[in-house]
């Protein structure tokens, strides 16, 4: 019998065993993230390396910075003009494009609106290259006045004023116009206001849509530590109408109005592009943080596809990738990054530099989409600082490289633990299959009565389920034996006890021959009716034992099973005159297959054992029906329910739950037994339950109707009538 409760079968155990093989991808994953630490230290160090080469090539060269001058003058984003280093010469033709480079961005100086007056604004670009410094004026007016011969004066025209402070810390002013379309006139302004030709100055004057382009050249030895531009727009020359003037400088009457210029040296530009490396960007910075030099951009450069990839990259990719992309955070390259043509660096590890100390800091980008590693370093020039060495790089390379390798790693670890998942999980599968396979054998070899009726699969295996087995085999054909026995055992005894049974009848006849006193027939009438007792034991114990032998030699012959049980009730009636017996028949023929002499033993056993229980004045009910493609047939009465125990073993030989005490006939418990014999031979099973009300039995024997028709049956009940 099978134990009900909750239990774990084995291949769910040992899934559970398998689940501590997740425990090797975690410790690849804690693998990976000691990796990507050792790899953003090793990053670090190496960007202070970078740093320090950087300022270390920069080290006492102050002609590579700039002039001692600018930094004593703090940095103002409003005065100050960065002229970048040209990758190409300029042509001085009016034209924009040779602009294109970097370098070359425009920069915007706007007036703002006054009611009545047209808008003013112009763009300019400043850069160097070689020994020239070249600037571009494209300036927005509506009405533009070139010089007039015949009205020289300087406030007559639209013009650009130059004002610069030269490395003798000479203090020069020029101013710029033009007759028409072609070469500039430049003018050297003196103290007085008086203006005379200078030819250092050369440039190209070209009418535009939308107002006026001014092209210039100016030497470099001309620039000095402080330089401001002027435009100046006129739109009457006869009374000189001053629309607007906008400067770098906000004007350019005394030299402390200017701008400070910042010209680094091109050695720094080429210095930090050689040194810059992909992924990377290196920023050099005065005292004032003002940016001198930069090169080399954060962003990945896109990487090509590889030419081939491989079977298990493929399912890395489309299994492994999605996997990891849920723990790991991807390297994305549409971060927010400086602006072009950024004036002044911010951070506490340019702040250090600059106090002499380098430093390294992690930060974010703007928008949060990338981690941005930096390293300073100081510059000297002698032993002031005078500079600082910025290098930066995000570490998205070392996430992509800790992706891919952890992406390798993963799913070399998650196709070994799922391997060894499912080996072990078929390996429990095959030992609970066994297991089942043992246990159900050895349930169907026992049958419900008892008996021994089959075979233990698995006993040629050689492992420990094997041993099991032939365990079961051996323990099965002793209790097939014992059985054996068991079922012999009134055979034997009825043949036994046949013999001496006889002996002592044959001489109670001879004492009853003999005169006798009367106290000793007394005694003779007493061992008469032990000796009658005895016979009726030996006789239910053979008719038992013939039975079985006997049901296998009976023929089975359609009958009516209500023209069977009607007889047997009027015969029950008879034989109890004090008894209430009822039918209850469902009208008409109920024909199946089998033995009507068995049927009416069957239902004389029921009767008997249901007339035993009831208790006294109550009815026996014998009842048939149809349910179905089978015929029921139950007897029912009133009196004490079945014992508990005793519900599951009512059927089986020897089995009685009649008190012994008070009964003049012997009860074997063999009634109900060949009331399942005989229930059997018809290819039916009996049951027995208590009524509804608990005040009573009743037993159903369910046997399969004939499906041969009633008219075979009706015509044998004709003729054996």
């Amino acid at each position: 019998m099978r134990l009900a409760g909750p239990r774990l079968a084995i291949p769910v155990k040992l899934a559970l065993v398998a689940s501590l093989l997740l425990l090797i991808p975690w410790a690849g994953f804690r693998y990976v993230r000691e990796l990507e630490r050792l790899l953003l230290r090793v990053q670090e160090q190496g960007l202070v390396s970078t740093a320090r080469a950087v300022a270390t090539a920069l080290n006492d060269r102050p002609n590579v910075l700039l002039a001692g001058e600018v930094y004593s003058v703090p940095a103002s984003f409003e005065r100050d003009l960065r002229v970048a280093n040209l990758e190409k010469p300029i042509v001085v033709d009016g034209r924009v494009s040779d602009w294109e480079q970097p370098g070359g961005e425009p920069r915007v100086e706007s007036a703002p609106a006054i009611a009545g007056e047209p808008a003013f604004s112009y763009r300019y670009r400043i850069g160097r290259h070689g020994t020239g410094v070249y600037a571009l004026f494209e300036v927005d007016d509506e009405t533009v006045v070139l010089r007039d011969p015949e009205r020289p004066e300087l406030g007559a025209s639209d013009h650009v004023q130059i004002a610069v402070v030269t490395a003798d810390d000479e203090f020069l002013r020029f101013a710029i116009d033009a007759p028409g379309d072609g070469p500039i006139s430049a003018w050297l302004v003196l103290e007085d206001g008086s203006r005379v030709p200078d030819n250092r100055i050369i440039g190209t004057w070209r009418t535009t849509a939308t107002g006026f382009l001014v092209e210039l050249r100016l030497p470099r030895t001309l620039i000095g530590p402080r330089l401001s531009f002027a435009v100046v727009d006129v739109d009457d020359p006869e009374t000189r109408t001053l629309v607007g003037q906008l400067g770098t400088a906000g004007g350019t009457s005394t030299r402390e109005q200017l701008g400070t210029v910042l010209v680094p040296s091109p050695e720094i530009s080429e210095l930090i592009r050689g040194l810059g490396r992909a992924s990377s960007r290196i920023w050099v910075v005065d005292v004032n943080r003002r940016v001198l030099a930069h090169a080399g951009s954060l962003r990945r450069p896109a990487q090509p596809p590889p030419a081939e990839i491989s079977t298990w990259d493929r399912i890395a990719d489309a299994w492994i990738q999605p996997l990891t992309k849920r723990f790991l955070d991807e390297p994305r390259e549409d971060f927010e990054d400086a602006p072009p043509g950024t004036y002044k660096l911010e951070g506490a590890e340019v702040v250090s530099a600059l106090a002499g100390q380098e430093a390294t800091r992690w930060r974010l980008t703007p928008d949060s989409r990338a981690v941005v590693l930096s390293a300073s370093h100081p510059v000297y020039v002698g032993e002031q600082v005078r500079g600082a060495v910025l290098v930066e790089q995000t570490t998205n390379d070392v996430l992509a490289a800790r992706n891919r390798e952890f992406g390798k790693l993963f799913a070399a670890i998650l196709g070994t633990s799922v391997l060894g998942a499912l080996a072990l999980l078929v390996f429990a599968s095959r030992l609970s299959w066994r297991v089942h396979r043992l246990r159900d054998g050895v349930e169907q070899a026992i049958d419900r009565h008892g008996r021994v009726s089959g075979s233990v699969p698995g006993t040629g295996a050689g492992d420990e389920i094997g041993d099991l087995a032939r365990s079961f085999a051996a323990i099965l054909e002793r209790q097939r034996q014992y059985t054996s026995y068991l079922e012999q055992v009134g055979n034997r005894l009825s043949h036994e006890i046949r013999t001496p049974v006889g002996v002592v009848r044959s001489s109670l006849d001879n004492l009853r021959l003999q005169p006798l006193p009367e106290e000793a027939r007394v005694y003779i009438e007493r061992a008469d009716e032990g000796l009658r007792r005895l016979a009726t034991i030996l006789s239910r114990m053979s008719e038992a034992t013939r039975l079985e032998p006997g049901l296998a030699a009976t023929e089975r012959e359609p009958y009516d099973m209500a023209a069977v049980l009607r007889g047997c009730v009027a015969g029950y009636r008879q034989s109890n005159p004090g008894r209430e017996i009822r039918l209850a028949e469902p009208g008409g023929p109920v024909v199946v297959l089998g033995s009507p002499d068995l049927m009416a033993q069957l239902a004389d056993k029921l009767v008997d054992n249901a007339l035993g229980f009831a208790t006294p004045g109550t009815p026996v009910t014998v009842g048939l029906a149809r349910h179905g493609r089978a015929a029921a047939l139950t007897v029912e009465n009133q009196g004490p329910p079945l014992p508990e125990q005793m519900i599951g073993r009512l059927f089986e030989s020897m089995v009685s739950i009649r008190p012994a005490a008070g009964e003049r006939e012997p009860h074997l418990g063999l009634g109900l037994y060949i009331v399942r014999l005989i229930a059997a031979f018809h290819g039916g099973e009996a049951s027995a339950r208590d009524r509804d009300g608990g005040d009573g039995v009743i037993v159903t024997v369910s046997i399969p109707l004939h499906s041969g028709g009633v008219e075979d049956a009706t015509g044998r009940a004709a003729a054996q009538a």
